[in-house]
């Protein structure tokens, strides 16, 4: 349950007590450097510009490679890929969802491998191995071969984005992060197959599609490797940084109290977070917000081919939509990372999500009521449709930045995860190649998600602010990270530290 009265009681008489289970690996360096010399801003400013510029490329490709993987089956759909493996009826929207079958099925088992394994060493192994997987999918002939390395691309994916976000919250303060999720955090993988999949279109037809595969799974091999030599597991075990720096990128996160790494699973963690309303708020909002991603991943370039342009032309013109996600995610981060910084007392991180959706949801409703030969229109209105993607990275950054304690923090990674599968299957099965290529069953799908968004959101933000309030009643020290040596680095969850203060 929520801290009250008496459990602040409880939690200032346990000084240095751990509840979670294990101290974080942060822990016994923080006493090591317990006489060491302060560090001014001059010093955290370089440090932060050291990281951004090892760690923010890294974390980019880690988001854009899977992403450009993931919408093969769309682009190859436009080369003659239904045709080659004879898909009937539906079978294409399964393609699609069977890539979320994959990463549902081992959503769970990946937050096991994050929490016990090297993150970053298991992300290489992984991105390598899907690599050749996507290599085998550009020799498949039939629809079975097909879905298998479709499900198996899903599984390989899952430890991934969730890995990013336990890597960004292991180096940077919540203040810090939105900007940092929004520069990773991109749409711009259409601007690779875009141009990969115009240039495709001028090889022979039996091994256009074919091709596309194999090049993007060959890039995926390549850099699989580059993971694996220059991506840090931890501040701990970092190699790029001095021993000072080390200390400097430990001290800072002290005051957010969500530690850094902890390698003992706990039982009592992983209870709680079923237990915790906010899982289930987060939880249902992925579950709609996803719904039109799942639809326009599979469905957009047909969507565009059906307005009378070319194959070649469509992939083309699937480029602006990686640039208005990317808009999106600048605009809605940005923001948010402005406000934080302009208006200390105020928290708007809830007030961008819900703005960003309401942009989709405008733009959705445009692409449905204009009429068909309005070329122009449907394909702008299309185009802000997938502003979606701001605040969905809002969103996984305020439940990274909620969340403390390491076993809690992995494992509602995966539900969270997990609810962003459920919506990826769901969201094909509305767009019904009959409709084509108006949709109005899918559109009106993505409508009722996004008005479900926002109200769950609304939720969301009102559980924190009273949740805050609370712990104001019986804690007066949340601000000031001098007095929270009881706490500091001992692996608490959000429930148990007294000190801990949600952002919303």
């Amino acid at each position: 349950m929520p801290i009250s009265a008496s459990d602040g009681d409880h939690l200032r008489a346990r000084k240095g007590a751990n509840v979670g289970g294990g101290a974080d690996i942060a822990a016994a360096l923080a006493d090591q450097f317990s006489n060491e010399p302060d560090y001014d801003r001059e010093e955290e400013v370089k440090l932060r510009w050291k990281l951004d510029l090892r760690l923010i490329p890294i974390l980019w490709l880690n988001i854009v490679l899977p992403a450009m993987d993931k919408i093969t089956p769309s682009t190859a759909a436009l080369y003659g890929f239904r045709e080659d493996l004879d898909l009937k009826g539906e079978e294409y929207a399964w393609v699609g969802s069977a890539f979320y079958f994959g990463y549902l099925l081992w959503c769970f088992p990946s937050a096991q491998i994050l929490q016990r394994l090297p993150i970053a060493k298991s992300m290489c192994a992984v991105m390598t191995i899907w690599g050749f997987v996507l290599i085998g999918a550009g020799f498949a002939h039939s629809f079975i071969p097909m879905i298998i390395t479709r499900v198996l691309l899903g599984a390989l994916e899952a430890p991934v984005a969730p890995g990013n976000f336990i890597i960004m919250t292991m180096w940077y303060t919540r203040e810090e992060q939105p900007i940092r999720a929004g520069l990773f955090y991109t749409g711009l993988a259409t601007l690779i197959t875009g141009t990969c999949g115009w240039a495709v279109g001028f090889l022979p037809r039996e091994y256009g599609w074919r091709s596309f595969f194999w090049i993007t799974g060959g890039v995926s091999i390549l850099y699989g490797v580059v993971v694996g030599i220059f991506l840090p597991d931890n501040p701990v075990k970092a190699k790029f940084i001095t021993e000072r720096e080390r200390f400097v990128a430990i001290e800072r996160m002290r005051a957010d109290q969500t530690g850094i790494e902890n390698k003992t699973f706990s039982r009592t963690q992983l209870w709680e977070v079923f237990k915790d309303p906010k899982t289930w708020l987060m939880f249902f909002f992925n579950i709609w917000v996803s719904i039109p991603n799942g639809g326009l991943t599979n469905f957009a370039p047909l969507i565009i081919n059906g307005l009378g342009f070319s194959s070649q032309r469509s992939t083309l013109l699937m480029m602006p939509t990686g640039v208005i996600q990317t808009l999106s995610s600048y605009v809605c981060n940005f923001g948010v990372y402005y406000c934080a910084k302009r208006f200390t007392n105020m928290q708007l991180r809830g007030a961008f999500v819900i703005g960003g959706l309401m942009v989709g949801m405008i733009a959705t409703v445009l692409l449905y009521t204009l009429p068909l030969d309005s070329y122009t229109s449907r394909l702008l209105a299309l185009y802000w449709s997938y502003f979606y993607l701001g605040p969905y990275i809002v969103a996984l950054g305020m439940n990274s930045a909620n969340t403390a304690g390491h076993t809690k923090k992995v494992t509602l990674n995966a539900v969270v995860f997990g609810a962003y599968c459920v919506s990826n299957i769901i969201g094909p099965q509305f767009f019904k190649s009959a409709q084509a290529p108006l949709y109005p069953l899918g559109m009106g799908a993505m409508l009722v998600a996004y008005a479900l968004s926002i109200v769950t959101m609304m939720l969301y933000m009102l559980y924190c602010w009273r949740e805050n309030r609370r712990r104001d009643k019986v804690d007066d020290t949340a601000s000031d990270q001098r007095v929270h040596a009881d706490t500091d680095f001992q692996d608490l969850t959000d429930f148990e530290n007294i000190h801990f203060r949600y952002v919303w």
